[in-house]
This record gives C-alpha cells, structure tokens and sequence, in this order.
C-alpha cells in the first residue's frame, strides 16, 4: 500500500478536507430512518467506522508524526462539518433543528486527541520487531468485538446490517493484510483473539 499521506503541509490540508467531506456525508446519512434494516443513519455513531477510518490514515502515512497529526486532522474535520452543515441544515429542514451544537462539538473535538495519539502508536507496527504482531491486533481485535456484539444485536432486532457488514469487511481485510506483515504470526493471532475478547466484554455495548 502505497503512503500517500506525508508530513507537509499540503497533506496535512488535504486529510482535513477529506475529514470535512466524510463529516457532510455521515451528517446528511441522517435522512435514513435508523430503525431499518440497514440503519445508513448510525453508521458514524459505532467504533467500527473511526477504526477503519483512523486505521486506514496510518497504513497510508509515512511517519508516526503524520500518522498522529493527520488522524487528528481528518477527526476534527469531520467534526466541524458535521455539527457545522446541522447548523446550516437546521435553517431550513426540522430533522437538523438545535443549532450549532457546541458542547459536543469541543467533546468529540478533544476525544480526536486520543485518536491521534493512538495513530501515531500503531505506526510503529512498521518496525521489525515482534511487538508489531501486538500493534497490528489491535485493531482486528476491537473490530471482532463490535461485530460480535452487533452480530447478537442483529439477530435481535433486525438492524444495523451496513454496520455489521462494514466491520466484516474490516477485520477480513486488515486480518490477511496485517497477517502478512506481522513479524510473529502466532503472537499476533493470539493477541488478536485476546484484544477481542477484552474489548468485547469491557465496552458498554
């Protein structure tokens, strides 16, 4: 996978114009119904979306300092789009009523701080060291989890198909990616099993 993202500034310009595109997309998704069968509306609302997101920014960035400021970046972009065109949109369609929301925007500007940090960790799964097959789990594991959880939730209620589909795809894709690339295959299998199954049974799902 080719590193597109670098530190400069007109990388670091481009992420936060993706993140304020992502951000008008997920916001406007807000027209599905989200009780349906595939419940477009909540596809930002569930872990899945920002570990494939915020994984995919560090494949394709060439240092940890790019990875971590680029992570932050695309987060705080799509977090000002998001409340900002609510903003806009509230002027003229009810669903978007309540006005800029402040609160939530600082809220989820600051949990952009520890996104970042954690991107600029995980970069370091590019070193050859066998700590790498425990960097290179962890998302796998979080994304196992929360398609577990939605998964028993799906056959409950009948929702969120996207999402369970989404992080599917996720953990097949960055499973047989980061299997390639991790030093140990056996620690990182194991770490992937074991960061599953505790973020499965600690996140309040």
């Amino acid at each position: 996978m080719s590193k597109v993202l670098t530190h400069s500034t007109k990388s670091y310009i481009k992420i936060f114009f993706v993140g304020i595109l992502v951000g008008c997309i997920c916001r406007l998704a807000d027209y599905f119904p989200a009780d349906t069968l595939w419940s477009f509306s909540s596809i930002q609302t569930l872990l899945g979306f920002w570990i494939i997101t915020n994984t995919t920014i560090v494949l394709l960035s060439t240092s940890n300092i790019c990875a971590g400021i680029s992570s932050f970046l695309y987060m705080f972009g799509m977090t000002l789009s998001f409340y900002g065109l609510q903003a806009i949109l509230g002027m003229f369609v009810p669903l978007f009523s309540g006005g800029f929301r402040f609160s939530l925007f600082v809220l989820f500007t600051l949990l952009s701080i520890p996104c970042a940090i954690a991107a600029y960790i995980l970069y370091y799964w590019n070193r050859e060291y066998i700590f790498n097959s425990i960097l290179y789990s962890l998302p796998i594991g979080a994304l196992a989890a929360e398609a577990t959880a939605i998964f028993i939730f799906f056959l409950e209620h009948h929702t969120f198909l996207f999402q369970l589909l989404m992080d599917v795809v996720g953990v097949i894709v960055f499973f047989l990616l980061f299997y390639k690339r991790a030093k140990s295959k056996k620690i990182f299998i194991v770490a992937s099993v074991i960061s599953s199954l505790i973020v499965y049974f600690v996140f309040p799902w």
